[in-house]
């Protein structure tokens, strides 16, 4: 990526009281070859109808029960999603009201895909400094909607969630926490979703960005706030693209396999939701390294603190 070096953002005082991650119960199995060379060897995939917005208050539901966390705390909500259709009322008002959160939160959407959690979870960090209140972080897409069944590169890939985030006030002494973003706009058309169309992803074009543009992005970011790759970090969580390029993007950065947790193999690429369901599906505790890329292009890195007494929990539905 091009343009002027910017150091890495600083946030303090904020920490994450609990993540949940609500996935549709429909499981979709992947023919052998696709298993075999993704590691994806099923995916998640919503009902017919089932929005974005449906599958974030579920999980909101759950970590609001999971926390204690009253909805007369929050000050704020932002949802995360490029699947969401409705354009009016946004999907942070709609789970607003569903919610029962107070009419005067502020309530936002961002239109991110694979990097989105990270933007979001950076900017309720910033409304959390600013409020002094809870803030609410939805991030879920439902993708099979979008999905082309002839497409045999991209379908096979993409599934379906929903996660919510609960980040709060802290006056303890955690480290800081530390983000970076950047985007590519001109390599955009290797993953992109127009009007009308299905999701087109070009593979190669994306490794390509991963192997080049991301690894060098993450390693600069861990050089210039003076941490060390893989010591620094307690896990490595990475946008669960596929299981290969995971393994393959953590092995450039030096962590094994061990610190390297994996949820796409049975839940499919969750576009930005990945990051937070990997964490919450695996039960990630500590200082955590993470890295959302892909469409914009664009990325987001963080090194965040995940304190053992944060609620994660993983729901399924019936």
């Amino acid at each position: 990526m091009t343009g002027k070096d910017r150091s890495p953002l600083r946030l303090e005082g904020v920490g994450i009281d609990g993540i949940c991650a609500f996935v549709p119960a429909n499981a979709v199995a992947n023919d052998d070859r696709i298993a075999r060379t993704t590691g994806i060897a099923q995916r998640r995939i919503a009902s017919p109808g089932t929005t974005p917005v449906n599958l974030c208050v579920q999980a909101a539901t759950r970590v609001l029960a999971d926390t204690g966390a009253r909805p007369d705390e929050f000050g704020a909500v932002i949802f995360v999603s490029f699947t969401q259709r409705d354009r009016m009322p946004c999907g942070a008002a709609q789970a607003q009201a569903r919610l029962d959160l107070p009419p005067n939160v502020i309530a936002f959407d961002v239109s991110l895909a694979c990097s989105g959690w990270g933007y979001g979870l950076y900017l309720a960090g910033l409304l959390v400094r600013e409020t002094g209140r809870k803030v609410l972080l939805l991030d879920g897409d439902v993708q099979s909607a979008f999905l082309d069944p002839d497409d045999s590169t991209t379908s096979p890939l993409l599934a379906d969630g929903g996660t919510a985030t609960i980040i709060s006030p802290r006056d303890d002494d955690a480290p800081p926490w530390r983000f970076a973003f950047a985007a590519d706009g001109v390599k955009g058309d290797a993953l992109r979703l127009q009007d009308g169309d299905h999701i087109r992803m070009d593979g190669f074009g994306v490794f390509r960005f991963v192997a080049t543009d991301v690894v060098r992005e993450v390693r600069t970011f861990m050089e210039r706030v003076d941490a060390d790759l893989p010591g620094s970090a307690d896990a490595f969580v990475a946008h669960q693209a596929n299981v290969y390029m995971v393994h393959q993007l953590a092995k450039s950065l030096g962590f094994d396999e061990r610190r390297t947790p994996i949820s796409c193999d049975t839940l499919g690429n969750l576009a930005s939701a990945s990051v937070p369901t990997t964490i919450a599906a695996k039960s990630v505790h500590g200082r955590v390294l993470f890295s959302g890329f892909g469409g914009g292009l664009s990325t987001a890195v963080g090194l965040i603190d995940i304190s053992p007494s944060c609620r994660l929990s993983l729901v399924h539905n019936r």
